[in-house]
């Protein structure tokens, strides 16, 4: 009963085996043996990479407001000639609001002689009402600008998802900034400054996108440098333009991350109205996604039979090749048919 179901078996096998006798090896064979067993491995090693390494893939799509209402300003920037004192950050948006509490938290630092000699913490950062003037120190604000005191500003902002401008000037003290001008004996004010880094988006996302990434534009102005060159007691007022692409990125573990991309032009004109540096920044509709992604093992597996299949028919093809050839011109040789 076993023998007959033996039997049948048998006769469906398509891998025949030949008897070792009836076999003959031949040099061709052992070089094309050889060869393809070379090829074998090359290929493995190319695909063994392939596998391993991570790659990425991007599409764009309607933004469907992901990440929330609002963004996150990371700023820091630094102001060679204008003093703390006087320094106010300000928020507007395309619905008319201007800011008077702007979320967030800055840090504004003294500088004089390329070093910090004071900084103070504004959480919750206080914008300001035109009606409300701040008071100041006239005799500290006189001393710095004689010693050419100036500020930097570092930390964050929360401003809504719309189109809007941040702005940094004297607004605040527009009522005052008269008697500031004729005690410190000035005309006009230098914003000449240095941005050290302006991005949209958690900090601590940005910097795992760029260790994980080499995709994106996340803060095309950091260290730009511009410098103030007042005529005839006007200012010097800079523009930025900025256009702010959400983007979405995915790394290999399936981690998302919602940060924005940037470009920005900018400009500078002469003004006889109170000097500033603005912000310009309109988003995109569109929503960038990049993904992380390794080939499934399946797909290895596929690949390294379609590499064993491959090698072997193509080397068999060939080695018959060879084989059939010499054997026909041994048997002409042996009949005299040779020239």
């Amino acid at each position: 009963m076993i023998g007959g179901v033996q039997s049948r078996l048998r006769k469906l096998d398509i891998y025949r085996k030949l008897p070792a006798d009836l076999t003959e090896p031949t040099t061709a064979g052992a070089l094309i043996s050889v060869i393809s067993t070379i090829v074998i491995v090359i290929l493995f090693i190319t695909e063994l990479q392939a596998y391993i390494e991570v790659d990425n893939s991007s599409e764009m799509f309607v933004d469907i407001n992901r990440g929330g209402e609002q963004i996150r300003v990371n700023l820091d920037i630094e102001f060679h000639k204008f003093p703390c004192d006087i320094l106010s950050l300000d928020v507007q948006d395309i619905m008319g609001s201007h800011v008077v509490n702007v979320e967030g938290r800055l840090i504004k630092k003294r500088i004089k002689n390329g070093k910090v000699i004071s900084e103070e913490v504004h959480s919750n950062h206080e914008g300001h009402e035109h009606h409300n003037q701040p008071s100041i120190d006239f005799a500290r604000i006189e001393q710095a600008f004689k010693e050419k005191e100036g500020c930097q500003i570092a930390g964050y902002i929360i401003v809504n998802k719309v189109p809007g401008n941040f702005h940094v000037s004297a607004h605040a003290f527009g009522g005052i900034l008269h008697q500031v001008f004729q005690r410190s004996q000035i005309s006009t004010l230098d914003l000449s400054h240095t941005i050290n880094h302006i991005s949209f988006g958690e900090e601590d996302d940005l910097i795992k996108i760029k260790k994980q990434f080499q995709k994106g534009v996340l803060n095309p102005l950091d260290n730009t440098k511009k410098v103030a060159q007042p005529q005839g007691g006007s200012g010097m007022m800079f523009q930025y333009y900025i256009s702010v692409v959400p983007t979405t990125y995915v790394d290999v573990s399936g981690n998302e991350y919602y940060v924005h991309q940037f470009t920005a032009n900018s400009n500078e004109v002469q003004t006889d109205h109170l000097p500033a540096v603005y912000f310009r920044y309109d988003l995109s509709p569109v929503t960038v996604k990049f993904l992380q992604y390794r080939e499934s093992f399946l797909h290895f597996l596929v690949q390294i039979c379609a590499i064993l299949g491959g090698v072997f028919t193509i080397a068999s093809i060939v080695d018959g090749m060879i084989h059939k050839s010499v054997v026909a011109l041994l048997k002409k040789y042996e009949m005299g048919k040779l020239s």
